[in-house]
């Protein structure tokens, strides 16, 4: 007698949502057989597609009729996972690897440091898989800013990511808490950047000859001292959002070296949320998104007024 055979953990599993969920919850009903930690761990695996859309957002929607894959990945050979308390691997397979940066980590070595760099520890724990494994540079973070990024894992993914960026990075999308309120609630930068000796970021309004620059900002949130900026970049060059939001008189807060004032969470409030791209080797739509720090909401809500002085 055949026997209905439960999907194996090595299976690509597709589903059909008979009504609208959110991932996790649809997850946690069509998965029943697994541990909801288990659940979570596959979600932020990456190896979940939402009509062909991967993501790792756990209320990510899932509408009625949507196909929902979860899809096989082989398990690589002696990872030993990585233990740092400066970055999180968010998704890895044999062509890239995707990480979540922690404020404060360089993205890759300098004169003076070589070691303590997200390139550094990710490379040691590539290394680790054996067969001559190490990673590539395709874009990076600066020290200062938080969020997601990604490496190459093979000449094959470095070459086509590097050699068509702009068109395979579907979407980049920031979070700043900026002084001030912009003029605009929505508008769009556009500037030239140059760099000085000092390696400081320069932007010009006039074509100067330095790089083409352009960043759209959204004002989600502000309360007069503080707002929050949603901003999605077409270029990708050093400081960019840094310099640009100082350059219209919105400085991203505690980036003095950009002209501000304050420091309200001891750190620049710049936080890279989301990546989306086109994978190297696969052609699927990889989204990848980690949360804006809760401190970024806490400095924007409404300030409350001093009853006392009111009713002086």
């Amino acid at each position: 007698m055949n026997r209905k055979q439960q999907p194996s953990a090595a299976a690509e599993m597709t589903f059909r949502a008979e009504k609208d969920y959110t991932l996790l919850d649809f997850l946690f009903a069509k998965i029943a057989d697994r541990s909801k930690t288990k659940v979570r761990e596959i979600l932020k695996s990456g190896r979940v597609v939402v009509d062909n859309m991967a993501t790792t957002a756990f209320d990510y929607p899932v509408n009625k009729g949507s196909e929902v894959r979860i899809l096989y990945r082989p398990k690589l050979m002696n990872t030993g996972g990585i233990n740092n308390s400066q970055l999180d691997i968010l998704y890895e397979d044999y062509d890239v690897i995707v990480i979540n940066k922690k404020e404060g980590l360089l993205s890759v070595g300098t004169d003076g440091e070589k070691e303590n760099t997200a390139y550094h520890f990710v490379n040691v724990h590539v290394k680790k898989q054996g067969r001559g494994h190490h990673i590539y540079v395709v874009h990076r973070l600066d020290r200062k800013t938080s969020g997601v990024m990604m490496f190459a894992k093979s000449m094959f993914a470095r070459d086509r990511l590097r050699n068509n960026w702009n068109e395979m990075v579907v979407e980049r999308s920031y979070y700043a808490v900026v002084e001030g309120t912009p003029n605009y609630k929505e508008d769009t930068i556009k500037s030239y950047l140059t760099e000085d000796k000092m390696l400081k970021i320069h932007s010009s309004f006039i074509n100067n000859g330095g790089q083409f620059a352009q960043t759209h900002y959204q004002t989600l949130q502000t309360n007069g001292e503080y707002s929050l900026l949603k901003l999605n970049l077409d270029t990708g060059r050093k400081n960019q959002i840094r310099v640009q939001l100082s350059s219209i008189g919105n400085p991203v807060a505690g980036d003095a070296k950009y002209d501000a004032k304050t420091n309200p969470l001891k750190r620049v409030c710049l936080h890279a949320a989301t990546l989306q791209f086109i994978h190297p080797k696969t052609n699927k739509l990889m989204k990848f998104e980690v949360p804006v720090p809760s401190g970024f909401y806490k400095i924007v809500k409404p300030i409350k007024k001093d009853e006392s002085k009111s009713n002086a």
